[in-house]
């Protein structure tokens, strides 16, 4: 049994891992229910660029069979980096994508097969295996042999990409609902992750705030913006936390809690997405849908899209959310009470609004020098003509909503 492994990628002289060995595709082959292959040869490469993802690296791992078939997967493991490998395994990122892909997206996917056989499609890519030894790891479906790529996240989802990921994260949102009301234990195991990202990430909000703040006072009109998220900033972090708790006396869901671009797969026909798939379910949450709404909107979409279509696109979201509700049996709150907690979870959408530069940027930009507060890396980004035109636009409109505190 040959292990050969190479990165894919001429410049990419980063090390494989020794774990990602043919015993753990073996074992991941038994799991899916092809026990009686074995697995006589493997290649492994990274399957995301430096950059491309900030909570873990991603590995393609390809096994080749005793039969001579081939079968591919999605290994994923702990980031690097010091500062976001060490927040990673504080926050346990890890258990809860294993809870969630393993356990709870699985009965979630089985409740609407049976509300309604073969109407949807799976949620999230199959989880064949995982562990913790002798690093934590996820073994997954690799979802480019059926035709599914990414969308450009430096130009956003025009309308047709976001009707298919409101319509899919409107019934994730239902499942969700309907799993928790059986499995009440569930929200403790997905409490509120901002409290503790709270301590780690306080220099990345503040970095964010002092470099909008920073471009700000250069553009004509707009110094009290700048002092406006300057008083905002002393606050900015609790207010998060406080944000993405679960609601008193509000409806409450589990949350995909990192639901933009970059963690979809689209699949085409004729050029026209017709299938999705949400990955990355690390920072999953119970909490208002808003949560995932406002990320989505503020750091997806076209900005036409964001500026002209999203009460259009709320309507679609909540019409396939109260829908798939009924066939659940359960009862969806009104339309109405959707917008008031988008509105209650403004200030959520400032704080995506600024973190959209470093998003969309080019790969391989310093985040490990922001997390520690350094707002020098953002200014180029902030200065470029597409950024600056997006936060000329949102960062008054958020002003007005009330979304940014008054000066005194």
């Amino acid at each position: 049994m040959a292990d050969s492994k190479n990165t894919g990628q001429p410049e990419d002289t980063r090390p494989i891992p020794d774990w990602i060995d043919a015993a753990l595709l073996q074992q991941a082959l038994r799991n899916g229910g092809e026990e009686n292959f074995q697995v006589t040869d493997i290649s492994v490469s990274y399957a995301t660029s430096p950059g491309d993802n900030y909570g873990s690296t991603i590995y393609r791992a390809k096994a080749t069979l005793s039969d001579g078939g081939q079968r591919s997967f999605i290994v994923k493991g702990p980031a690097p980096g010091a500062n976001i490998s060490s927040l990673a395994t504080e926050l346990g990122v890890f258990r809860r994508e294993t809870l969630m892909l393993a356990e709870v997206i699985p009965k979630m996917e089985a409740l609407l097969e049976e509300a309604a056989p073969g109407r949807y499609p799976p949620l999230a890519p199959r989880c064949y295996h995982h562990g913790t030894s002798p690093v934590e790891f996820l073994v997954l479906e690799d979802l480019a042999p059926p035709g599914f790529k990414m969308a450009d996240r430096k130009r956003g989802l025009g309308l047709k990409h976001s009707l298919l990921a409101l319509r899919t994260l409107a019934r994730f949102h239902a499942a969700s609902y309907t799993v928790l009301q059986r499995e009440p234990g569930l929200a403790e195991k997905l409490d509120n992750i901002w409290r503790t990202m709270s301590l780690g990430l306080t220099g990345y909000v503040d970095a964010l705030i002092r470099g909008a703040a920073e471009v700000c006072r250069s553009w004509p009109g707009f110094q009290e913006y700048a002092e406006r998220l300057e008083k905002f900033k002393k606050v900015a972090m609790d207010t998060y936390v406080k944000l993405n708790e679960p609601q008193p006396e509000a409806f409450n869901v589990i949350t995909h809690g990192d639901y933009w671009i970059i963690n979809f797969l689209f699949r085409y026909e004729d050029g026209v997405p017709t299938d999705i798939r949400a990955l990355d379910y690390q920072m999953t949450r119970v909490a208002s849908p808003a949560v995932d709404l406002t990320y989505f909107f503020a750091s997806s979409v076209r900005d036409e899209v964001h500026a002209r279509h999203q009460d259009m696109l709320l309507r679609k979201y909540h019409l396939e959310f109260r829908n798939t509700m009924e066939l659940l049996g359960q009862e969806a709150p009104p339309l109405e009470a959707l917008r008031s907690a988008l509105d209650f979870h403004g200030s959520f959408s400032l704080f995506v609004a600024l973190a959209k530069p470093i998003l969309v940027a080019e790969r391989g930009n310093n985040t490990e020098a922001m997390m520690t507060g350094d707002h020098s890396q953002l200014l180029p980004l902030y200065q470029h003509p597409d950024v600056e035109k997006w936060l000329q636009r949102v960062i008054p409109d958020y002003a007005r909503r009330g979304w940014l505190p008054e000066l005194s």
